[in-house]
């Protein structure tokens, strides 16, 4: 047992010294990553045969154990972080539809709803234009967008079905310690239910408010004694918005098709073999994407991944664990435009190219001036090809560019958990991962970017009163280098059920593919339009040093759990610019300060009652107004939902968070949903639930560029949602 945990750490000191030599001059990493590698290599030698295992497979519906801070199981007591937790029972009561909407039910989660298809979710917010800052798992899959997207995560997209979902857990901090890329911020990890949990067949039906029709089949079962699979198939569609400011339409349906499938087999009493495969098709609306357009650019879609996660027991207190998965995301994305015949002439390509501002200046009938020679010299081309074209130049001439682009992941990662005594435990891994895409239009061809991983997790409890979590991650990638993000937590113990946590981490987030390698060009047969875009490609990464003091209140015999913190993050390096074709210009030169406080609490003191309250105040200083475009400085949530008699149960929930600095309209609502669950002949379940929901401000307002908002509206502040499900 001690030589198998000896020999990982020998092959992790091997694999650091191999990527230190590729970057000498990083000291700090190499001393990091060393410092890392020797702990574990000395605790593994030094380990008790004789520890107890204090580990569990799988995760209960108690909100106060959790999984994803630190990559092992602890209660909420010794976390190195704030964590939300939303199980699939509270999703169930409160009459949650979608994702999106139970992170509402997240203290300090800023949620945007641009069109019907697009939500723009990041926690505190910061730039609204494009959120990257979060990382998002479906049972340990990252579905951040891989290379061309910008790391976009499309929330309507998560290939799972909200039936899927057994609980959501919310790290609210930097978990860069632990997952590295992306999750800066924070991270959201959807974990879905057990095959073996939902065995038999279910089917769901939702229809309402917004034409509003969702609809799921799932059925649950076993293949031999070993293996345990589910399989669900959904429907997920609704016309958006009624009314959009760009062209006063709503043009923005979602129609999505989703297939989901795992299973869960025992390959031996220690070990076992998750696999599974997920899919999404379908097409969302999109109303706008030139002023010259004739078409709407809608994008025709198609997702897809698979997992597979090995799991072994080596001893009571040693597992091992392997995950592969590969995604692939297909966007197919063309529109007619007719712009003047001028702006399709090569010479205006070539004189954008070197200067935007003469490009713009002579398409407005002006004369440039104060350029170079050269700029001089490509202007006169471009007047005299304008000059040949005569009153044809000002001609609308049509044309259908595109948006195309697919794009992947495949990532790889070893973890080795290790109880040491029932004081000291340990996580620790690595991690190759292959990020790529292909475009002609975003990328002039295919790009790809390897990135290479260690990262390690200590906790230590010498007595129950106080508790220390150690924890690094460190990357090396193709494109960018080196990063480093550690953190210590300090747990201290009032009493049996008071603990006071402090926390100290420094989190970063790598510039993706298409901030580095953008090659952005609309092409056509008639002629490549004049605008264009390159990126300069030497972007450092995003960093955030995070502080934070939390207070945690856990009175299980009453029901109570009640969490507070107050913290102090400042973000700097940041790439804030508006990266658009027009202007493509993403430097480091921007930071974020952000102070504030939040708290939530959990009751439910039986079967009978439950309930929840949420509240979050920031304040956010910045170098540029793009990083307060997502700023509420209040959000806050609160619900009760009571079992009645005869299956039936009634829920009222109310959610909200103020306007920002920029035009940021406020948003509030307040759901009351009733439900009842009957039972059937043979064990089969009817339940049926009803929701009405109430709009306190029917228009979301957001920033798109200086001195320009725009608007969506519902036509109705009230909504409503039917929903039956059989199950048997």
């Amino acid at each position: 047992m001690v030589f198998l945990h000896r020999k990982n750490s020998e092959i992790q000191i091997q694999l650091v010294r191999y990527m230190v030599s590729k970057n000498s001059k990083n000291d700090a990493a190499r001393f990091a990553a060393s410092a890392l590698s020797a702990l574990g290599a000395v605790l593994a030698i030094s380990a008790p045969p004789e520890a107890k295992s204090n580990e569990l497979d799988q995760l209960d519906s108690n909100i106060g154990v959790v999984l994803t801070p630190s990559r092992l199981r602890q209660s909420l007591a010794d976390v190195p972080a704030s964590v939300t937790v939303i199980t699939a029972e509270m999703i169930k009561r409160f009459g949650i539809l979608t994702i999106p909407d139970a992170l509402r039910m997240v203290p300090g989660m800023a949620i945007t709803q641009v069109s019907g298809n697009d939500y723009r979710i990041n926690y505190h917010g910061t730039n609204g234009l494009l959120p990257r800052r979060m990382n998002v798992l479906i049972d340990g899959v990252s579905v951040y967008r891989p290379a061309i997207s910008l790391a976009r995560v499309d929330w309507l997209e998560l290939p799972v079905d909200i039936d899927d979902v057994e609980r959501i857990e919310v790290t609210r901090g930097s978990d860069s310690a632990t997952y590295g890329a992306n999750s800066m911020l924070a991270i959201v990890n959807v974990i879905t239910k057990h095959p073996k949990d939902v065995e038999g067949t279910t089917l769901t039906a939702t229809v309402g408010s917004l034409n509003t029709r969702n609809g799921s089949a799932r059925y649950a079962g076993k293949i031999g004694d070993s293996t345990a699979f589910r399989i669900t198939l959904s429907r997920q569609q609704d016309t958006g918005y009624d009314y959009a400011s760009t062209f006063g339409q709503g043009h923005d349906s979602t129609r999505l098709n989703k297939f989901n499938f795992r299973s869960v087999t025992d390959l031996a009493s220690d070990e076992t073999l998750d696999l599974q495969a997920m899919a999404v098709q379908g097409v969302k609306e999109i109303e706008f994407i030139d002023k010259y357009q004739k078409t709407n650019p809608d994008a025709h879609l198609q997702d897809y991944y698979v997992n597979a996660v090995w799991k072994k027991s080596i001893s009571p207190n040693h597992t091992l664990q392997i995950q592969a998965y590969a995604s692939q995301h297909y966007n197919d994305q063309s529109w007619t435009t007719c712009p003047p015949a001028a702006t399709l002439l090569p010479e205006m390509f070539n004189l954008w190219r070197a200067n935007p501002l003469y490009a713009n200046t002579i398409l407005s009938g002006r004369i440039p001036t104060g350029g170079t020679a050269n700029d001089n010299a490509l202007a006169k081309l471009a007047l005299a090809a304008i000059t040949k074209l005569g009153p044809a130049a000002k001609q609308l001439t049509c044309a259908v560019p595109n948006q195309n682009f697919s794009e992947g992941r495949y990532n790889i990662e070893l973890q080795d958990t290790f109880v040491f005594s029932d004081e000291l435990r340990m996580v620790s891994g690595m991690g190759v991962r292959r990020d790529f895409g292909n475009s002609d239009s975003l990328l002039g061809g295919s790009a790809s970017n390897n990135t290479y991983s260690l990262f390690s997790n200590l906790e230590y409890k010498p007595n129950k009163w106080f508790g220390v979590n150690l924890g690094g991650y460190l990357e090396r990638d193709q494109i960018t280098g080196f990063s480093f993000s550690p953190r210590v937590a300090l747990n201290t113990h009032l009493t049996d059920n008071q603990t006071v946590r402090f926390v100290v981490s420094k989190g970063e987030r790598m510039p993706g593919i298409m901030e580095q390698r953008a090659s952005w060009t609309y092409k056509s047969p008639v002629g490549n339009f004049y605008q264009s875009a390159v990126s300069p490609g030497n972007l450092l990464p995003e960093q955030i040093i995070s502080r934070e003091i939390g207070y945690l209140l856990n009175l299980p015999e009453y029901g109570l759990i009640f969490d507070a913190k107050v913290f102090d993050d400042k973000l700097y390096d940041l790439i804030s610019e508006k990266l658009q074709i027009s202007d493509f210009k993403p430097t480091n030169k921007n930071w974020v300060h952000l102070r504030g406080a939040e708290l939530q609490a959990n009751y439910e003191p039986n079967e009978q009652w439950m309930g929840f309250l949420t509240y979050s105040y920031l304040t956010n200083d910045a170098s540029t107004l793009l990083e307060q475009t997502q700023s509420a400085n209040k959000i806050g949530s609160i619900g009760v939902t009571h079992a009645l008699q005869k299956g039936w149960r009634v829920s009222l929930a109310s959610y909200g968070s103020s306007s920002g600095s920029l035009g940021q309209s406020f948003y509030g609502r307040e759901d009351l949903t009733l439900a009842n669950t009957k039972g059937l002949a043979k064990g089969a379940r009817l339940t049926s639930t009803f929701t009405i929901r109430h709009l306190d401000n029917r228009s979301s307002q957001y920033f798109v560029d200086y001195n320009n908002y725009r608007l969506s509206r519902f036509d109705d502040a009230m909504q409503y949602f039917v929903s039956l499900q059989l199950a048997y």
